[in-house]
């Protein structure tokens, strides 16, 4: 049977794939912002971003609770050149996406909420 690891990799490459170009980097990230699986490009440092990403989602959280709007679904940061999305993936992780500029945001809205979806089981 394979590792946990490897079995989180494996989602996420499918994510990679089923996404196409649009996906530029995916990483699977503990709740404290410990980075489980990377797939970033060699030009992105992956523990800051498993760190910038729970952050992201503990704020995101708060202000949900503040404004009594219900559990965060979804993170999505738009940016000049592209896009960042973090997702829940379970209770114990998340799933940040980074995405080029341009990217069809439903299909990969779509694949990453399967991927973390399947994390969420894994772990």
């Amino acid at each position: 049977m394979a590792s946990r690891q490897d079995q989180i990799s494996a989602v996420i490459d499918r994510l990679m794939t089923n996404a196409g170009a649009d996906v530029s980097g995916v990483a699977a990230v503990s709740m404290d912002g410990i980075v489980l699986v990377s797939k970033m490009s060699v030009d992105v440092n992956a523990d800051r971003v498993g760190a910038v990403a729970a952050t992201m989602m503990g704020v995101t959280r708060r202000v949900s609770g503040e404004l009594k709007i219900g559990m965060t679904e979804e993170t999505i940061i738009k940016a000049d050149n592209g896009l960042f999305m973090v997702l829940p993936a379970g209770d114990q992780s998340l799933l940040a996406v980074n995405l080029r500029q341009g990217a069809n945001l439903g299909l990969v809205r779509l694949e990453a909420r399967d991927a973390a979806k399947s994390i969420g089981q894994i772990l």
